[in-house]
């Protein structure tokens, strides 16, 4: 197990730089008195300058989210360090610091999302797009003591806009050439003396970067409305409530970015003919999948409601906090399970539903002495229904499969802050959780062309596929079912679980105030609860542990050159034990295993510079280093051109140990430069560059050497003309300049010979136009 950090002669070369969160232009009353805007953040429950808070953080604001037309955490991912979103076939990916579990409807993920201090820990909420927000907050390494359920690699903290006294609001629409558009609009006034109310809207209506050959038509198309009603209410002086509540509607034409891609040596390979033309099989912005004439169409329908009661009691020297959250969404859809023109699998009507209710109740203190505190309790109840119909070709077979979760959690948490000089602060966390799970899992097998199921048959008139491998034109249902299960890795089964699990969870923070800034230490601790797999294919693979984390981390914050300049530095080092991960078995579903252990260390260093009245430099930068320390027993990748050298003795699985991770570039960040200037009294111009990179990643847990990206850097750039007077804005807003496609995920096409893929893309070049206006 690695225990040091390693400091080379990039990470010096990165301390001398002044980089920083992404777009954090200057406010032009900033600009003029050349003095950085002061970021506030809720990252401790409390709001305080981001210089204030002694862990790793970025923070970007709403109007910075609208301004540069990002919709959603995979878009906003790409652009800060050791951050990655992706999507899969079966949800997301979103790890941090090269941690994260990957797609599984039976776990939640690694990196926690709240909203509003609601917990949303499915990985389909991510499809959620910003909607009129305050802030967007990264929190990174294990957040357990004051955001506690599954935050073992970190944290997303949401915040959205609140009701204002004053009438305001905005409206910005954005048209993307060759794509669609989007629109996003808020208002916001007092409704009475001591009620005020805020209405949002986000619009997208989107045909998608993409163009599908086969289906001969724009993918991934989003046609959603995303709408959210605030309200405030003071009913004393001491006491304010607000409650809020959203409804998302998305529709879809094609549901993921994914591409065949097939390694060289089988362009010229003999295969049959289904595969058509192998050699335009390469990462582009062309997709090549779904067979209308087998009914194929790739679609999804996404709907979902959010409420949330946040009551605020001023007690003088106390401040006592409800936060009653609801919330639930469905979501059906279908997709070409294979990715490519070949009639191999077809996920066909795959639905999921899912509610959940939270309440959580909190004290917080702000007295005059040296002891402050946070202390509070937590409760949440969630149901999970999941099912879907898998067609395989190859096998003449239809597997439907159904998932069912319920799950309770309790938890009582505090944070004690001691100070024991006027410079000098320690500050222990504590939590205490007990969760209960119940589940089950149902796959069963039914005839594709007769429509019976399998097991109502004596004899099976075996696939030609499995003819082609040796077998006989018929053979008796017990004996085909086990040639099945022992050579593919497919079984019907019926099986349920319970489990209960309790854990205990510190940790420990010491900052010291300088005169420019401050420097922290801190040990923590995180946990993410076990469970059960929803997607593996045989009965023993149903129950996964608990995974991990103790978390090492020094840090500084520093104010520089009078205030035109900071600098945020943190060095940091996370042991992860039983690690969960999702890993795609090649054949027709997922499973979850722990990797036994692994480590992530390095240094993330942000800040801005504003060099003059009109000239501002920024960035954030990452150098990370992610291993498995020790992992046997690992799916091996299959491939043409490369062998593993981990193979174990049984010939089958591969020992990870001492290799690194999927999505754990060495180096990733962004640095941006803004100039602005006034050109008259009311009108400014300005204009933002931003350059995004990221070192060599594998996108896929098999570490297959041939689908893993190589490193890049892409050019965002913005040019604008505003009003600042009368609020009108108009804006030049262009992406990806340098054309580059990349991967962002990959898996082994199912039922393909070994060399084929599964690619997901991210966009190409495009080009918008942007006009908004704000009173």
């Amino acid at each position: 197990m690695k225990n040091t950090l390693k400091l080379n002669a990039i990470t010096l070369a990165f301390s001398t730089a002044l980089l920083s969160a992404p777009h954090a232009l200057a406010a032009t009353e900033g600009a003029q008195n050349k003095e950085l805007e002061v970021i506030m953040v809720t990252a401790q429950k409390r709001s305080q300058s981001v210089k204030e808070v002694p862990i790793s953080v970025t923070a970007v604001s709403g109007e910075n989210l609208v301004n540069n037309n990002i919709n959603d955490s995979e878009e906003l991912a790409t652009r800060i360090a050791n951050f990655n979103v992706s999507q899969s076939g079966q949800g997301y990916n979103i790890t941090m610091r090269g941690l994260g579990s990957g797609p599984n409807q039976g776990f939640e993920q690694t990196v926690g999302t709240y909203v509003d201090g609601v917990y949303r820990g499915r990985a389909y909420q991510m499809r959620s797009a910003f909607v009129d927000l305050e802030r967007f907050e990264v929190l990174r390494g294990p957040q357990s003591t004051l955001f506690g359920k599954n935050t073992t690699a970190g944290a997303l903290n949401i915040t959205t806009a609140a009701p204002t006294e004053e009438l305001s609001g905005y409206v910005s629409t954005a048209y993307e050439f060759d794509n669609g558009y989007t629109l996003d609009g808020a208002v916001s006034s007092a409704l009475t003396d001591n009620l005020q109310g805020r209405a949002a809207i986000k619009v997208i209506d989107q045909d998608g970067p993409y163009y599908n050959t086969l289906a001969q038509r724009d993918e991934v198309g989003r046609d959603g409305v995303f709408a959210r009603l605030s309200l405030a209410w003071q009913p004393s002086d001491d006491v304010s409530i607000s409650l809020k509540y959203q409804h998302d509607e998305e529709d879809n034409v094609g549901i993921t970015p994914s591409q065949p891609v097939a390694e060289p040596t089988l362009f010229n390979a003999p295969l049959p003919p289904v595969f058509g033309d192998v050699s335009q099989y390469v990462v582009n912005d062309k997709l090549n999948k779904g067979l209308a004439a087998l009914g194929e169409n790739e679609f999804g329908e996404f709907s979902a409601d959010y409420l949330t009661l946040n009551a605020q009691w001023d007690l003088g020297s106390h401040m006592l906090t409800s936060i009653t959250g609801w919330q639930d969404y469905s979501m059906l859809q279908a997709n070409d399970g294979d990715h490519g023109p070949a009639p191999l699998t077809y996920r066909a009507d795959s639905m999921e539903e899912f509610n959940q209710f939270s309440q959580e109740l909190r004290i917080s203190s702000d007295l005059e002495g040296k002891f402050n505190y946070i202390a509070g309790l937590y409760y949440q109840s969630s149901e999970l229904d999941f099912t879907e119909q898998y067609i395989i070709y190859p096998l003449n077979a239809i597997g439907p499969r159904a998932f069912t979760s319920d799950s309770d959690t309790l938890a009582a948490f505090a944070k004690v802050d001691y100070q024991f000089s006027p410079l000098l602060q320690a500050s222990l966390g504590l939590r205490y959780s007990k969760e209960d799970k119940d589940a089950r899992r149902q796959l069963s097998m039914v005839e594709l062309n007769s429509g019976t199921p399998v097991n109502q048959l004596d004899v099976i008139n075996v696939p030609p596929t499995l003819q082609a491998m040796g077998l006989p034109p018929m053979l008796p249902t017990p004996m085909y079912l086990a040639i099945l299960k022992n050579n593919l890795g497919l079984e019907q089964h019926d099986i349920s679980g319970s489990r209960s699990e309790n854990e205990f969870n510190p940790s420990l923070n010491i900052s010291r105030k300088l005169d420019n800034g401050m420097v922290y230490a801190s040990v923590s601790t995180g946990s993410k609860s076990g469970g059960y797999d929803a997607r593996a294919n045989l009965a023993k693979d149903w129950e996964f542990e608990p995974e991990k984390v103790t978390a090492y981390e020094v840090g500084t914050k520093l104010t520089l050159l009078d205030g035109s300049a900071d600098l945020n530095l943190a060095l940091f080092s996370m042991q992860f034990e039983d690690l969960q991960t999702s890993t795609f078995d090649g054949v027709a579903g997922f499973y979850v295993e722990n990797g036994a252990e692994s480590s992530s260390q390095g240094v993330e260093i942000d800040g801005r510079w504003l060099m003059s009245d009109n000239w501002q430099l920024s960035g954030n930068i990452a150098y990370l280093d992610f291993s498995w320390d020790n992992f046997s027993g690992a799916k091996c990748f299959n491939s043409t051109m490369y062998m593993p050298d981990n193979l174990e003795s049984n010939g089958v699985t591969c020992d990870l140990s001492g290799k690194s991770g999927a999505y754990a570039p060495k180096l990733s960040g962004s640095v941006n430069l803004d100039y602005l200037t006034e050109l008259t009294n009311s009108l400014e111009l300005s204009f933002n560059l931003e350059a995004v990179f990221k070192s060599s990643y594998y996108t896929n847990y098999d570490l297959n050497p041939f689908t893993e990206q190589a490193g890049y850097g892409k050019l965002n750039a913005r040019l604008a003309l505003a009003d600042y007077n009368n609020g009108w804005s108009l804006a030049l807003i262009g992406k990806n300049l340098t054309d580059r496609y990349t991967t962002t995920y990959s898996t082994d096409m199912s039922f393909a010979p070994a060399g084929m893929y599964a690619s997901w893309v991210e966009p190409g070049r495009s080009v918008a136009i942007q006009a908004s206006y704000r009173f």
